[in-house]
């Protein structure tokens, strides 16, 4: 007879380990933020999480850091999900076999040709679901509304950016982000102010202005850009159309060099433009006065997945090139309406912003970004591993990732996990007690 598994009692060994990784993660804790250019800590910069974020922390954080990793990183976490899946799925049917082979009332019965059809049909179906479910927690993370995670900035005159975002007019947006769903998401990830960077055209700009507060502070403020080409690569423009129209070609999808150096021979005020990544390094035109339409700035950090590989593989090259360039680094979202997860924000100091007007705020960023270039800007990012190439690196991300999402934590989410840890042990014993007296019930003789 095949033994039953609830005759015996388990070890509950999954919330034990969780147990232990937050007790070891509180005592090996590292902060969650820090700067993107030096990996130290930045001290005004702190991480606030929501009362709702906190009720649900142990699924909220596990869908932010997802949201945070690069193309790599999250192969190698789909293979690895499903190589523990398949050995685990591997040892259970071994065993199974084995406990078979031992009772000699079902020896010659496992030994049939035709005893693994029917386990093999339950096996695959399983793996259907597994998979399915693995995109479907994928799917959540992406498209599910949920309490975001914004920074705070400590200092009155510290204030974060947001260089690079879309809305529904960009052809590769989320048909229903509209700008005030745009600004909302910036609210919910603690901006004071955002462009909105659509490809070209204005029109979210349009659709975002009215909305705009007379005065800085009141509410996230959303800034007139656009993202264009610029000798065949992405770049956005900041600041008024005005600046730019007349160097546009017809479909205002590519920025003519010329047009912007012959404004500025009559007194046009400078372009404010910044290199998109992803894209070629060597491909960077600065700014100075041998090329008016070059760029200010290059992103250090871009939260779409392929532009969180790059950065991090090529950080090091992007900051010599900033550093040899005197160009800013600065953050943007690639925001297209998917996800509830800033990656970086770019951090700036204006004295005063507070009591600007939307215009006034930009022109000061703006200045900003042309009078101290290199050192206009500090990217606050989320601390996340990554394996920089090494082979022992992508194949150790899901461990790797783990330990260090426990050491992340805050106290109040380290509540919350230990909260939930408790509720599902409560309900573990309760459902195994039914099952218990549901099967006592079952042998029970009946009374004639």
């Amino acid at each position: 007879m095949i033994r039953n598994p609830t005759s015996r009692p388990t070890i509950p060994r999954l919330p034990l380990a969780l147990i232990a990784l937050i007790i070891l993660g509180a005592i090996f804790a590292t902060p969650p933020l820090h700067d993107a250019a030096t990996h130290t800590l930045v001290p005004p910069a702190h991480l606030h999480h929501p009362f709702g974020y906190l009720l649900g922390a142990p699924l909220f954080g596990i869908w932010d850091t997802v949201s945070l990793l690069t193309v790599s990183q999250h192969y190698a976490v789909l293979a690895s999900l499903l190589l523990l899946y398949l050995a685990r799925r591997v040892h259970a049917v071994r065993t199974v076999r084995r406990e078979l082979a031992a009772d000699p009332s079902t020896a010659e019965e496992a030994a049939h040709p035709g005893f693994s059809v029917m386990p093999a049909v339950l096996e695959l179906g399983g793996a259907v679901v597994f998979l399915i479910a693995l995109l479907a927690f994928y799917a959540a993370a992406v498209f599910l509304p949920r309490p975001m995670t914004a920074i705070r900035l400590d200092d009155p005159d510290l204030l974060a950016v947001d260089f690079h975002s879309h809305t529904n007019h960009s052809h590769d947006g989320w048909s229903r982000f509209t700008a005030a769903r745009n600004r909302a998401w910036h609210e919910g990830g603690g901006f004071d102010a955002a462009y909105i960077t659509d490809h070209y055209t204005w029109a979210g700009v349009d659709d975002a202005a009215p909305a705009n507060p007379a005065r800085a502070a009141a509410r996230t403020v959303m800034l007139s850009g656009m993202e264009v080409r610029l000798r065949n690569r992405h770049v956005n423009l900041l600041g008024d159309r005005v600046r730019y129209t007349f160097a546009l070609d017809s479909t205002w999808h590519h920025l003519d060099p010329d047009s912007i150096a012959a404004a500025q021979e009559r007194g046009a005020a400078p372009a404010t433009i910044l290199y998109t990544i992803p894209g070629p390094l060597d491909q960077i035109v600065p700014l100075e006065p041998g090329s008016p339409a070059g760029v200010v700035g290059v992103e250090l950090s871009d939260g779409a997945p392929r532009g969180l590989e790059q950065v991090k593989a090529e950080r090091a090259e992007i900051l010599a090139i900033a550093d040899r360039l005197d160009l800013a680094v600065v953050a943007g979202s690639n925001l297209h309406g998917w996800g509830r997860t800033v990656a970086a924000w770019s951090v700036m100091r204006v004295p005063g912003w507070r009591d600007m007007s939307p215009e006034e705020l930009g022109g000061a960023i703006e200045a900003a970004l042309h009078r101290d270039r290199r050192r206009a800007v500090t990217v606050v990012e989320r601390r996340m591993p990554y394996h920089n190439g090494s082979r022992i690196g992508i194949a150790a991300t899901v461990p790797w990732l783990l330990w260090e999402h426990f050491r992340m934590l805050t106290v109040a989410e380290r509540a919350s996990w230990v909260a939930w840890i408790g509720i599902f042990a409560m309900l573990r014993n309760a459902l195994r007690r039914l099952a218990t007296k549901s099967g006592a019930r079952r042998a029970a003789p009946r009374e004639p």
